[in-house]
């Protein structure tokens, strides 16, 4: 048991001192917008529920697993890391990530696999225009949660980042990781376009 959360508790001190995403001004009383190191733990320690669905379960495996100290509240990113090329880490926009274009394909892809059908048998019924380009981008990311990915140093010369992706194969089932990719599909929405309004 305690070297399941060795790992994210490492990651919790390292997001708490060199973010300082929970750093409050002293003598500041904490809000409740705020986050704090209680409320943290509170959010990670919450229970599983109870005849979870896809999006349900992978909600709870991105706090029980710790996703949100490196990727923030539901893969919104901005959590700051230090030499890393994009010095924050990203928003997970999955639907981005899986070309997936347009929200109604993004909703055809959760119903898919709110239903339990893995993509892979997806092949010759394709739910959604250029399905073999998600299929790939889809093995793509879920090869980064089995496999992780080292955060590329800015200056080459320079300290590693302290927040890398880790390597959740042995922790996490196919579905498990079905179910995160479920999650963040739908709790991150697609990124618009760069020429859009407001970019």
């Amino acid at each position: 048991m305690i070297s399941r959360i060795a790992r994210p508790l490492a990651v919790l001190a390292t997001v708490l001192n060199a973010s300082s995403a929970f750093a409050q001004p002293p003598g500041t009383p904490a809000t409740a917008s705020q986050n704090t190191p209680q409320s943290v733990v509170k959010y990670w320690l919450e229970p599983a529920p109870a005849q979870a669905g896809v999006v349900e379960r992978g909600k709870w495996l991105f706090r029980q697993k710790g996703c949100f100290l490196c990727h923030g509240p539901e893969g919104q990113g901005g959590i700051s890391n230090r030499n890393y090329i994009k010095d924050t880490i990203p928003r997970l926009a999955l639907a981005t990530q899986l070309k997936l274009d347009d929200p109604e394909d993004v909703s055809a892809i959760l119903d898919q696999m709110k239903r339990g059908v893995r993509l892979d048998t997806l092949e010759d019924s394709a739910p959604v225009p250029r399905f073999n380009v998600v299929l790939a981008q889809y093995h793509s990311v879920r090869d980064v949660i089995r496999n992780g990915n080292p955060a590329g140093k800015k200056d080459p010369k320079g300290p590693k980042p302290p927040l890398n992706m880790p390597s959740w194969g042995r922790e996490l089932s196919d579905a498990d990781i079905d179910a995160l990719v479920a999650y963040l599909l739908s709790a991150v929405p697609a990124e618009e376009p760069r020429g859009t309004p407001g970019h």
